[in-house]
């Protein structure tokens, strides 16, 4: 079956969202034997241009990385406003919160997301304004929300 999702043949992140980010990579890399933990900046409120359920938003997040081969592995701590960070956080507490894909293509991946049932949920712009992200809801089929990473030019290390 040919799929009309996938451009390429790879998951590009996985999200946990936490409510100590700092905490949560200390433990996990100690866990696992490793100190190489990257801190990103999340863009400021104007760049990021975000939309929460359709609406104009403003998010914050702290975020920290680890790469494995091809995936990073991301740990989120949102901000204390409304977002798709804190809807899983005050639902479920820590965990999961989504599966990432790269796109060349934000406009008509997100029509088949959408038109298979899942809305979107929550959009904005990197920091630097080197692409944009959105996630879909698919928690009830997924237990966690897919997204969308869309680069203007190719990143030269992690998001």
């Amino acid at each position: 079956m040919e799929n009309a999702f996938l451009e390429e043949d790879a998951i590009m992140q996985l999200c946990f969202v936490t409510d100590d980010v700092e905490r949560t990579a200390a433990w996990f890399g100690d866990l696992i034997g490793r100190s190489d933990i990257t801190t990103a900046k999340a863009a400021d409120p104007a760049v990021a241009k975000a939309k929460y359920l359709g609406k104009d938003a403003v998010v914050s997040c702290k975020i920290k990385f680890m790469r494995f081969g091809n995936i990073d592995l991301e740990f989120l701590e949102p901000g204390p406003e409304p977002s798709a960070w804190r809807d899983l956080l005050g639902q479920r507490g820590p965990g999961l919160h989504h599966i990432a894909f790269r796109t060349s293509d934000m406009t008509g991946k997100a029509a088949y997301l959408t038109g298979k049932g899942h809305p979107l949920i929550q959009s904005g712009e990197f920091d630097g304004g080197g692409g944009r992200y959105a996630y879909f809801d698919t928690n009830s089929q997924l237990g966690a929300l897919i997204e969308l990473l869309e680069f203007d030019r190719t990143p030269t290390q992690s998001v």
